[in-house]
């Protein structure tokens, strides 16, 4: 059993004494459209690229068809209650430089608006974290919109600093 697996098993068992049953896994393709309703909470910026699309179900599962099958990256999401209350992204990244190292990249990381505050994200990113360790990461990273200030005392209180300036370039 990996840390990966362990540590998921635990989550139920940690949130035991709350009467809590969560869970973190691999997001499934019935859990596209819960997903895509979460991301419209993360929407600040929209590109005339985005603008542009017009995306059927089919457009959407073979974008999942192709994230399941990429290595290193994990689509995840928190269930409780059999409710998706939260999803994100993870990335393990192969590299050469950090004596060939691979990195770790967070994205897309939401929590339903209505149930913030209670744990959800926390036990997302905390999986995050022990897979990357396990992956060997010498890094993970995530970006955060300037915007989002509650956003970054979440991610202060797990341990990351702000060390970068990001840039974009929207198309």
């Amino acid at each position: 059993m990996t840390l990966s697996q362990a540590y998921s098993m635990l989550l139920v068992l940690a949130r035991r004494s709350q009467r809590k049953m969560l869970t973190i896994r691999l997001a499934t393709e019935e859990d596209i459209p819960r997903i895509l309703e979460l991301y419209r909470e993360l929407a600040l910026t929209t590109s005339q690229v985005e603008l542009s699309r017009r995306l059927s179900p089919d457009d959407y599962r073979l974008v999942f068809a192709e994230i399941c099958t990429a290595p290193g990256h994990e689509l995840l999401v928190a269930e409780y209650q059999g409710e998706v209350m939260g999803t994100m992204v993870l990335l393990i990244v192969s590299n050469l430089s950090h004596g060939a190292c691979p990195w770790a990249l967070v994205e897309n990381l939401v929590t339903d608006h209505r149930h913030r505050r209670r744990g959800f994200g926390r036990l997302l990113m905390e999986y995050a974290i022990a897979r990357a360790k396990e992956a060997g990461c010498y890094r993970i990273v995530l970006s955060s919109d300037k915007r989002r200030e509650e956003a970054h005392r979440f991610y202060d209180s797990l341990g990351f600093e702000a060390s970068a300036h990001g840039f974009r370039l929207y198309f």
